[in-house]
């Protein structure tokens, strides 16, 4: 509980759904503030740098006790229909992810990291679904470790 009284919370809030879009945004800015840092940290190996976000998305899941290992998913699977708008700012991310881990693994490939077959914009996608399924079994398995064995098992891989 946050200790803040219902009637707290409907004086800056409408109702449920526009709350719950104060929440997501919350978590897009968290997230998108972290992915810019490493886009703009070239002076660090992308292997690296992936490893370093790894280890925040591990520390927060760590922190919140395992509950919602993936903010955007749980929060996507349990809105209503009746607020669409939430699910569109959500899907939204996910589409402005990709581009964003396409950047990280093409100054991967200039700095000669990865394999110069590498494609970009396919390895992204592939590694968002492997994040967001490790990120789910590490919830499960309350076991934070498979975060970061994922990532190295994808780094492996692009070598």
């Amino acid at each position: 509980m946050s200790g803040v009284s219902k009637s707290n919370i409907y004086y800056h809030f409408k109702n449920k759904e526009e709350l719950l879009q104060a929440v997501v945004q919350y978590w897009i800015a968290q997230y998108e503030s972290e992915l810019y840092l490493l886009l703009s940290q070239r002076e660090r190996g992308v292997e690296e740098r992936i490893y370093s976000f790894m280890a925040l998305l591990s520390a927060g899941i760590e922190g919140r006790n395992y509950e919602g290992s993936c903010p955007f998913v749980t929060l996507y699977m349990q809105t209503p229909d009746s607020a669409p708008q939430v699910k569109e700012s959500i899907s939204r991310f996910f589409r402005e992810l990709r581009p964003m881990v396409e950047k990280l693994f093409q100054q991967g490939l200039d700095r000669g990291e990865f394999r110069k077959e590498i494609e970009p914009g396919p390895a992204a996608l592939l590694f968002i679904a492997a994040l967001e399924g490790s990120l789910i079994l590490a919830g499960t398995a309350r076991d934070v470790g498979i975060i970061e064995q994922s990532a190295r098992t994808f780094c492996q891989m692009l070598r």
